[in-house]
């Protein structure tokens, strides 16, 4: 397998063939990155399907090859913020479903991730996409700020803000937890266990 320099300047030149290897590279975390800021599956996997359309259609102005990962994250970001807006625009209807889990690494706890992910989905896609870029990508804020096409600043102050409602998130999260009472017949209705003895 060709490396991505390689594999970009064959795409750019018209080779579909690259680009497929470009989009097989670049799924696995462009998907997580999607899914962190959109919390559906099918909403992460549409986003990014854009993302690679987008990509193939505006591949031939990118100048340096070697700014790949940065331009194509830029991408993914800005595609799955637009579709969070138009999600956002519709009436939802809820039908049960659960939300996915969140996409953490494995050096949490489950019960913690639980409470990141319903703390990140009461977050708008801007935030999610700001914390999922510094945190869950673990890039540094000016390759953030990149990603975001915003100025090194902005990105600071956004992310001090976005860190500030997400504690807010959590802390409400850990209140529902506190107050949650037994499910309900959970205490008032226990079963006897038979009795072995015969019955007279």
């Amino acid at each position: 397998m060709a490396n991505r320099h390689d594999l970009v300047i064959a795409a750019r030149a018209g080779d579909g063939d690259a680009f497929m290897e470009l989009v097989q590279l670049e799924t696995p975390d462009a998907y997580r990155l999607s899914l962190t800021i959109l919390r559906h599956p099918f909403d992460a996997e549409d986003a990014l399907q854009d993302a690679f359309v987008r990509a193939w259609r505006q591949l031939p102005g990118l100048r340096d090859s070697a700014q790949w990962q940065a331009w194509f994250r830029r991408i993914a970001v800005n595609t799955a913020i637009d579709a969070g807006r138009r999600r956002s625009a519709l009436r939802i209807v809820p039908l049960g479903f659960h939300e996915p889990p969140p996409v953490a690494d494995g050096s949490t706890g489950l019960a913690d991730r639980d409470e990141v992910g319903q703390a990140m989905g009461h977050l708008d896609a801007n935030d999610r996409a700001l914390l999922a870029l510094r945190f869950g990508q673990d890039l540094e804020l000016p390759d953030v700020a990149a990603a975001l096409g915003i100025p090194l600043g902005t990105a600071k102050s956004r992310l001090h803000r976005a860190l500030g409602r997400l504690r807010k998130e959590l802390e409400r999260v850990d209140e529902r937890e506190q107050h949650r009472g037994p499910s309900a017949g959970e205490s008032s209705c226990r079963i006897k266990p038979a009795s072995t003895e015969p019955r007279v």
